[in-house]
């Protein structure tokens, strides 16, 4: 099946995306540890927004992180509306540090 042949049905507001994100995330949240598990967050954000923007239900949207030490923030911009401003998300996703690395980071 393509991208034009999968259509997502209902109504969607800024209320359910940002749930669907949360529960996207759900299984990763305090779990992820280096680059590789973050771009994995990153691309099933940005694959589950494509396929809203395929479905006709959000206009454009735009992923972006930053990384800290102890979590990963996602400011995730959704444009649903043509004549609307674009609302903001920002989804804070914690990273996994075990003590010993704290320790390595502190000296």
């Amino acid at each position: 099946m393509t991208n034009k042949e999968y259509r997502i049905g209902g109504t969607f507001n800024i209320q359910d995306i940002k749930y669907d994100l949360l529960k996207i995330i759900q299984p990763h949240d305090g779990y992820m540890v280096g680059k590789k598990q973050t771009q994995q967050v990153d691309r099933l954000f940005k694959s589950y927004l494509g396929d809203l923007q395929g479905s006709h239900k959000i206009r454009e949207y735009e992923v972006t992180s930053t990384e800290k030490s102890n979590a990963v923030t996602f400011d995730i911009t959704v444009k649903i509306y043509r004549d609307r401003a674009p609302k903001r998300l920002k989804i804070h996703v914690g990273r996994y540090v075990h003590f010993r690395d704290e320790k390595k980071e502190a000296a």
